[in-house]
């Protein structure tokens, strides 16, 4: 796991004033891109034969007594493809108890670093521990010695291949790891880390009292399109464990807004739509679910119960969302209505 302090800490060294990924550029670079060009780089072990998760190696480093292998107190959510400034502004903004992290967010992107932690330090957070996977998951005995089987050119999986591939910034492919650490991925299922989310939940609800989820919601809300988010999120839900979200600003679901669309992807979820990096993810985690009908009512219960994530923004959107759930299934079967 990985505490507030830290989190603050390895930001801080991105960037030009720091020592890690000097072209670092907070409102480009998305998690995925800081894994390639930071979190790999820095826990590649130096004789090249593998590597460590970025949370072992502090691990090791860390003095005698202090709390780095601790078990984590919330588990975060979140798309990879979000920016990584806002991954960071919504667990900070958790550790102090907000709701948006758009305040944050503009904080850190100014390098008000010292505002930052002083305010996290005033509130006593910061050694609350976050379970992230970026820095949790050994990256080395995954993804880090390849980006990916490349799609056809001009498919819309070749779209989102090459933004996971290129650096925003410099244009360039991002550099691949050349360690030896054997590559386990979800074809070898009982050795692969990707795919434990459920069971570090079981460890985390057993064993440290308060675990919850934390949902960092991008601005475009597409957390809520990918699998494995969808996935955690339905498994934490199933399994009464608290869930928390942190938006980038609640009035993108004002109810008097004329943008009614991201309501309207919400309210049209469906797991079969949900995208995947790896078709081979999709199709692991597909396996898994008995009834994608019942995984869809629990998914939009989820979202929209007043007890659920977002049942307190949406407040006022309940006649919307029944209309906008029928309207989505009548274009759903309009093909079988009315027949080419």
């Amino acid at each position: 796991s990985i505490d507030v302090g830290s989190l603050l800490n390895f930001v801080f060294q991105l960037g030009a004033e720091g020592s890690v990924m000097p072209h670092f550029d907070p409102q480009l670079h998305t998690t995925n891109d800081v894994v390639r060009q930071a979190i790999i780089p820095l826990t590649r072990d130096h004789n090249g034969r593998g590597g460590r998760a970025w949370a072992d190696v502090q691990q090791m480093e860390s003095v005698v007594g202090e709390a780095s292998g601790e078990a984590a107190e919330v588990l975060v959510t979140h798309d990879w493809r979000n920016l990584f400034l806002h991954l960071v502004a919504a667990v900070v903004a958790d550790a102090l108890g907000l709701a948006e992290y758009s305040g944050i967010a503009t904080l850190l992107a100014g390098r008000q670093q010292e505002r930052v932690r002083g305010m996290v330090e005033a509130h006593g957070t910061t050694q609350r521990r976050y379970w992230i996977c970026a820095f949790c998951v050994n990256q080395h005995s995954s993804i880090c010695g390849r980006l990916g089987r490349e799609p056809p050119q001009g498919s819309p999986q070749y779209q989102r291949w090459r933004l996971n591939s290129i650096d925003p910034v410099t244009g360039e492919q991002h550099p691949v790891c050349c360690c030896s650490e054997p590559k386990v991925l979800n074809d070898s299922p009982d050795l692969c880390e990707l795919n434990k989310f459920h069971d570090v939940m079981a460890t985390l609800q057993r064993e440290k009292p308060g675990f919850r989820q934390l949902v960092a919601v991008d601005r475009d809300f597409d957390t809520f399109s990918r699998l494995w988010c969808v996935a955690e999120l339905v498994q934490a839900f199933v399994s009464d464990i608290p869930q928390s979200v942190c938006l980038f600003s609640g009035a993108q679901l004002d109810v008097d807004s004329e943008d009614l669309g991201t309501f309207a992807k919400l309210a049209n979820l469906t797991v079969l739509e949900c995208s995947a990096s790896r078709p081979e993810d999709k199709e692991a985690i597909l396996a898994r679910i008995p009834s994608y009908h019942e995984f869809d009512s629990q998914l939009q219960a989820l979202i929209f119960d007043k007890r659920g994530l977002l049942g307190r923004e949406l407040l006022g959107f309940d006649i919307l969302y029944s209309a906008g759930r029928t309207a989505g299934r009548m274009q759903r079967i309009s093909p079988e209505l009315h027949p080419v």
